[in-house]
């Protein structure tokens, strides 16, 4: 039901239409109630709408774990995030409480960044934290002020794929290759 949306979503940004975002909610405690669950979830989710990528990318079939690689569908690059009830207050994956029986999964266009102007990526080090010159300073900083700092690589270089879903202590914890059977580690 919701492929052929995904679908007509991609095909509208693909002819310029000002849409920022695509949300796939996953209903059901069992898909997301730790991050085990959640990885195997997303891994389905994005494995499906990979394989039925009306271009014949099937992106999840490729070297997931590169710098290169990156989710497609219909020629279009989306960047995807991911939000569950697994994560705790201090996860900007968090929830809120909000839809406990629910995950997240938000499909933002690359298209979307270039049309809102969003500056280049820069590493960790080049963040101004005290006094934001940028808006991707400005969220940086915001999200480390209400104690949900995530992740920065001090490169522009890294494999995207470890981004989409985050540890449980995402400043600790090893990436999760949510693309791998098994991959995510027990526990917490």
């Amino acid at each position: 039901r919701c492929l052929p949306r995904f679908l007509r979503f991609c095909l509208m940004v693909s002819r310029n239409a000002p849409l920022d975002g695509f949300v796939f909610e996953v209903r059901g405690a069992p898909y997301s109630h730790d991050l085990p669950s959640f990885t195997a979830t997303v891994r389905r989710v994005l494995a499906a709408l990979s394989a039925a990528d009306p271009a014949g990318a099937n992106c999840l079939a490729r070297r997931v774990a590169g710098r290169g690689w990156y989710f497609q569908f219909a020629r279009e690059p989306i960047f995807v995030t991911t939000f569950a009830p697994c994560y705790d207050e201090k996860n900007p994956r968090y929830q809120f409480q909000q839809h406990p029986e629910s995950c997240f999964i938000l499909f933002q266009p690359e298209e979307s960044f270039l049309r809102h102007d969003l500056p280049n990526d820069k590493p960790r080090s080049q963040t101004n934290w005290e006094h934001p010159v940028d808006v991707r300073d400005r969220i940086r900083a915001n999200f480390l002020r209400h104690g949900r700092e995530y992740r920065i690589p001090e490169t522009t270089s890294y494999p995207p794929a470890e981004f989409i879903v985050a540890p449980l202590d995402v400043l600790k914890d090893p990436p999760v290759h949510f693309w791998l059977e098994g991959s995510a580690p027990s526990g917490r």
